[in-house]
C-alpha cells in the first residue's frame, strides 16, 4: 500500500478502485490556476472545516485521544470535541472537523463575503494543518493523517455524464456549491480561482495527481499530457 493517507485503509482501497476506473475532465484540468501561498490565502479553504467518511472521523478521534498533546505542539489547541455532526443545506451532512471563531476578513485580503469567519481547529496560525504537521514530525508521508478532501482540493472525484467516476476541477460556471445567496466554494477559494496567466491545473496540482495516480497504479500526468 502507498504511505499515502495510509492510516485511512478503507478509504485507500475505495480511491484505488475509483481511480483505475475514472475518467479525466480534461478541459476543466487545463484551466489555469496558480499554487495559492499560505500567508496570502490564510488556508481559506480549511474555513467550514471538511466532512469525514466514518472511518476518518474515528482515526481522527482516536489520534486526538491518544496523543492530542503532540498535535497540539504543532501549534493549535484543540477543543474537546474535534469531531462534530455538520449538516449544509440538504446536500452535505455527517460527521466533520470542528471549527474555531477566527478573524478572517482581518487577516486575509479579499476574503468571500459568504465564507463564515471560521476555520478548522486543525488549521495553524500560520495556515499549515496541524494534521499534515504531525504527520511529518512522525517522519510519516505529509498527507498520512489528512482527510482525502483536503489534501484533494481543489480537484474533485465525480460522477460523470456516464455515471462513472471522473477527476475535474470544479469552476465559476460549474461549482455545484454556487447558490443565489452563496457564491461558490471551490472556485473562490485561492487555489481555485481562474488565473489568467497562470499555469494549466494539471501542471500546478501535479502532486495531487500523482498521488491518484499512484493509488490507482495509473499514470495520470501522461495520459493528460497524451489528451492535450
Amino acid at each position: 500500500m502507498s504511505d499515502v493517507i495510509a492510516a485511512y485503509p478503507e478509504t485507500y482501497e475505495f480511491l484505488s478502485d475509483t481511480v483505475r476506473g475514472m475518467s479525466l475532465d480534461i478541459e476543466a484540468l487545463k484551466r489555469p490556476l496558480s499554487r495559492c501561498e499560505l500567508s496570502s490565502c490564510g488556508g481559506n479553504c480549511c474555513h467550514d472545516g471538511v466532512y469525514l467518511s466514518s472511518e476518518e472521523a474515528g482515526v481522527i478521534r482516536e489520534l486526538v485521544e491518544t496523543d492530542r498533546v503532540g498535535i497540539e505542539a504543532a501549534g493549535v489547541s484543540l477543543p474537546e470535541k474535534v469531531v462534530v455532526y455538520g449538516k449544509w443545506r440538504d446536500i452535505t451532512s455527517g460527521p466533520k472537523t470542528a471549527t474555531k471563531p477566527v478573524a478572517m476578513r482581518d487577516r486575509v485580503a479579499g476574503y468571500p463575503d459568504h465564507f463564515p469567519e471560521t476555520n478548522c481547529v486543525f488549521l495553524m496560525e500560520d495556515a499549515r494543518c496541524a494534521l499534515q504537521a504531525y504527520s511529518l514530525k512522525k517522519g510519516l508521508h505529509p498527507w498520512y493523517h489528512k482527510p482525502l478532501t483536503c489534501w484533494l482540493h481543489p480537484l474533485s472525484i465525480t460522477g460523470g455524464s456516464d455515471h462513472k467516476p471522473r477527476l475535474t476541477l470544479y469552476s465559476e460556471e460549474t461549482d455545484p456549491q454556487r447558490f443565489p445567496d452563496y457564491d461558490g466554494f471551490v472556485c473562490r477559494t485561492h487555489c481555485g480561482l481562474t488565473r489568467a496567466g497562470g499555469l494549466p491545473a494539471w501542471q500546478v496540482l501535479r502532486e495531487e495527481i500523482e498521488a491518484l495516480g499512484e493509488i490507482g497504479g495509473r499514470d495520470l500526468l501522461s495520459e493528460i499530457e497524451a489528451s492535450l
